[in-house]
């Protein structure tokens, strides 16, 4: 909750900046009715639907490949349920980053889904988990955030 949250207020200095850039180079002798706070609402939309759009297109690119070695960590973590969805934030060469998302139980009982960051890396024989931490579990006492907020 509080990652969305500062992911939108991010967002939203970054859509003011933009908006201060454009009036900067508009005409002086322009005299219309601009609304600024439309094109700031544009920009923000835009910044805070980017690295979701990258995601999921580097998701779409290399998820295939990567599949194996996101299920290899999940299941070395122990958790209870299955992965849900994974996404891949980063892959520069023999080197990958991905946010997993699987379904597990807390020590209730309850459902909750457990936030993995993974990083990978590609051996000989295909894409491996080479180290993953647990951003957000309640069983596992763990509240942090990634960016862009998954949950």
């Amino acid at each position: 909750m509080f990652g969305m949250v500062g992911y939108l207020m991010m967002c939203f200095a970054v859509a003011c900046v933009l908006t201060i850039i454009v009036a900067m180079f508009r005409p002086i002798k322009q005299h219309d009715d601009w609304k600024a706070w439309k094109l700031m609402l544009g920009f923000m939309v835009a910044v805070g639907v980017i690295p979701y759009g990258y995601a999921e297109g580097m998701t779409m690119a290399y998820g295939d490949q990567l599949k194996n070695g996101v299920k290899e960590a999940i299941g070395e973590s122990a958790v209870t349920g299955k992965l849900q969805f994974f996404k891949v934030i980063r892959l520069q060469g023999k080197k990958a980053h991905a946010i997993a998302i699987a379904n597990d139980t807390n020590e209730f009982g309850w459902p909750e889904r457990t936030v993995f960051e993974i990083d990978l890396v590609n051996e000989k024989d295909g894409w491996h988990a080479d180290a993953y931490s647990i951003v957000n579990s309640f069983h596992r006492q763990r509240d942090a955030s990634t960016m862009p907020p998954y949950w």
